[in-house]
């Protein structure tokens, strides 16, 4: 038995089986619900992908402030009293235009595929660390917490200037962020434990803020410090939200897509020998695991005038949730959407976005994840689970928590 209401526990939107059960059941039965909670703010509930995508290419009549993320109502109003918005935090997730573009155009120039595409050795290098990790580890490890939450991480953390010693400081801040309802990764169980995470993470920011005032050097810290908008230096808010977000979903996608791919292949093993097979298939293969992931589970977006879907009428002023795992898995849209196919065309996928907020990092996610898997598929000789897989219990930025895998080198 499948309820709307299940879109709000935890548990069952971490996992995969349980999570696309549900999607399923609501893109053929009930593509536009209305969801009444006594903890949060009634929406609406969208899950086929022409629904996805026409509410992300129409940035004017679906705006992202004031409800970007599905939070409880106590929440929301904690942090209103604290930062004056709903959202916490000030990210280009949370901003509609004119204030968007201008705080893209920040870093929009450093995220284009040419620069990216320069960090390539230094990729294939931490690459090629954490692989060494695994065959160090005599065939057997987590895959999850010994090398895909560690590898993305070190990555981001080199690009905006966070020294190895602090990396793990700022994996606990992430999981306690986006894995905030997770008995293993919360803080706590009340609702203020939110508010100080993301308090910790201001306060870090703040110095790395005022180190890279005094000391620039050419790693993305230094533009975020130093910025420019419209003549006079970002406000802090904004600022420290843009170090945040590009500090935390940086890694923790990219994260959740590297251990989720090779969960794909091992579930689709054809896929697996085909990828070690054609090692130029790498880039295709990452594209499909973004979209079978689909790391990211949902934005909000509130309509600027009454629309119309499917016959149920969304009223100017209310709120809407779309569904990026639900989109990436629509049959209306993707041929055979619950195989894993590396050889699939993913020009219409969902995972990134669509449109004038799609994701800024796209291309160093796609980037880091081909070369993992170049390098590791070049290197192992044979790999399987040893234990069953646990997800992250998680609305918003969900994965695996834990995968145990055994493994040999040739």
């Amino acid at each position: 038995m499948h309820r709307s209401t299940d879109i709000l526990d935890p548990a069952i939107m971490g996992n995969e089986t349980t999570m696309h059960a549900l999607f399923d059941h609501l893109r053929d039965n009930d593509p536009v619900v209305y969801l009444d909670h006594p903890d949060y703010e009634p929406f609406w509930v969208l899950t086929r992908h022409e629904d996805v995508k026409y509410v992300s290419q129409n940035n004017d009549l679906f705006i992202n402030n004031p409800r970007t993320v599905i939070v409880p109502q106590e929440f929301e109003k904690m942090l209103l009293e604290q930062f004056g918005t709903r959202n916490g935090l000030e990210t280009l997730i949370h901003m509609d235009n004119p204030k968007h573009r201008k705080l893209r155009s920040v870093t929009r120039d450093w995220f284009k595929p040419t620069p990216i595409g320069k960090l390539t050795p230094m990729i294939e290098a931490i690459a090629h660390e954490y692989v060494d990790k695994m065959e160090a580890m005599g065939g057997e490890c987590d895959f999850v917490k010994d090398v895909a939450l560690l590898y993305p991480l070190r990555i981001i953390m080199k690009i905006i200037g966070v020294v190895p010693e602090e990396e793990q400081m700022m994996l606990k801040l992430t999981q306690e962020l986006f894995g905030g309802q997770d008995p293993d990764q919360g803080r706590g169980n009340e609702v203020g434990d939110g508010m100080g995470v993301l308090l910790d993470f201001f306060a870090y920011f703040k110095n790395v803020v005022e180190d890279r005032k005094n000391n620039p050097t050419d790693d993305l810290a230094t533009v975020l410090a130093n910025a420019i908008v419209d003549g006079s230096p970002m406000e802090e808010l904004d600022q420290i939200s843009y170090f945040i977000i590009t500090a935390t979903a940086g890694h923790d996608t990219t994260s959740a897509t590297t251990s989720g791919g090779l969960k794909a292949l091992l579930d689709f093993p054809e896929q697996l020998d085909k990828l070690r097979a054609n090692p130029d298939l790498a880039n295709a293969a990452a594209r499909e695991m973004i979209r079978w992931v689909s790391p990211v589970r949902h934005m909000m977006r509130t309509c600027t005038e009454d629309v119309e879907f499917h016959g149920q009428i969304i009223r100017k002023g209310e709120s809407l949730a779309i569904w990026y795992p639900a989109a990436n898995r629509d049959e209306r849209a993707i041929v055979d959407p619950h195989k894993f196919d590396i050889e699939r065309d993913n020009r219409n996928q969902m995972a990134f976005g669509y449109g004038g907020h799609m994701c800024l990092g796209q291309h160093l996610a796609v980037l880091e994840i081909e070369i993992f898997f170049k390098v590791l598929l070049s290197r192992i000789d044979w790999i399987e689970l040893a234990a069953e897989p646990k997800w992250v219990e998680a609305m918003f930025v969900g994965g695996l928590k834990s995968m145990p895998v055994r493994y040999a080198f040739t």
